[in-house]
């Protein structure tokens, strides 16, 4: 099988976002889900798995980042003006060893706030969570 990597792991709405953003990054690709699920008598599973399989992905920020990286994140996620915070996301699935994509929504974020001074804010490890829909 050939490596089909093109050097960035995560895409949003368009954006590759840069490696300098991030000090970890998870992923549990094509989670599989159940319509039904049921114990028989004899104690087997019977699963109604769906064929839409849904992935989640985490990351966090690198400690330090500044108010000038945190909005050009925020802007590369395009997510603000949003209701439902959902964006289209291009990832590196390790399960298939291939790109993938989806349509993700993004629950809320807390920011934490490490430093400031009269130039900018400095912060904490900002944690971010994209579900697929």
């Amino acid at each position: 099988m050939a490596n089909s990597y093109q050097g960035y792991i995560l895409k949003i709405n368009g954006n590759v976002i840069p490696r300098e953003y991030f000090t970890d990054y998870e992923t549990t690709p094509d989670q599989r889900q159940e319509a039904d699920a049921q114990v028989d008598q004899n104690g087997y599973l019977h699963r109604a798995t769906m064929p839409h399989t849904r992935t989640s992905i985490r990351f966090n920020t690198r400690i330090g980042l500044t108010l000038d990286e945190k909005i050009d994140l925020q802007e590369r996620m395009g997510y603000a003006d949003d209701l439902h915070r959902d964006v289209e996301v291009v990832y590196w699935n390790d399960e298939s060893n291939a790109y993938d994509s989806g349509t993700f929504y993004l629950p809320d974020i807390t920011f934490s706030i490490m430093d400031f001074d009269d130039d900018t804010i400095h912060y904490n490890p900002i944690s971010i969570e994209l579900i697929e829909n």
